[in-house]
């Protein structure tokens, strides 16, 4: 099913800040220091956490066995999906291959492997790890990146900080 959502996975991709600024698609360079390794990592961070959090609340649409589990994973698809559309406005690139860290990937394919509540206590932990994730990749990003990444990240900080206090109502805090 993983490699079925390759295009969602892509789509993960909605945190991901941009990697060339404008001028440098241009004309084919990189500003000095716009690349620091702070920032690739953030940037690669933000990457593996928004591939991880829609390709699993993609799953748990169907596999959650409680309707508020259900209800936030639905939320989570839509955050992921209009971030992608805010970051195809701003005219950032979006990566052709999708790095997801060894223990997200195996985390998504055991819970492919599940239903219910036992999908249910793993999901919420995945979610609960991966926002706290998130939210220090984009507070990163939102005190060094690029003016686009400042955008975004200033949005996904919210964000996530609503949905981290979710997942403490819903048991997973």
């Amino acid at each position: 099913m993983i490699r079925r959502n390759a295009l969602a996975a892509l789509a993960g991709a909605t945190l991901v800040p941009l990697l060339l600024p404008a001028g440098a698609r241009a004309q084919g360079t990189m500003p000095a220091g716009a690349m620091s390794s702070d920032l690739m990592e953030a940037r690669q961070a933000a990457l593996a956490g928004g591939t991880f959090a829609l390709n699993s609340s993609q799953l748990a649409a169907s596999r959650a066995g409680q309707a508020p589990v259900r209800a936030f994973a639905q939320f989570e698809v839509a955050e992921q999906q209009a971030l992608l559309q805010a970051m195809q406005l701003a005219g950032l690139p979006l990566p052709a291959t999708v790095m997801m860290p060894g223990e997200k990937l195996a985390m998504l394919q055991q819970l492919e492997t599940l239903q219910g509540d036992a999908f249910d206590t793993l999901y919420l932990q995945g979610q609960r790890l991966g926002h706290r994730e998130l939210l220090a990749a984009h507070q990163a990003l939102r005190g060094g990146g690029l003016r686009e990444e400042r955008v975004i990240s200033t949005l996904a900080v919210a964000s996530i900080e609503q949905h981290l206090a979710m997942l403490q109502a819903l048991g997973a805090g």
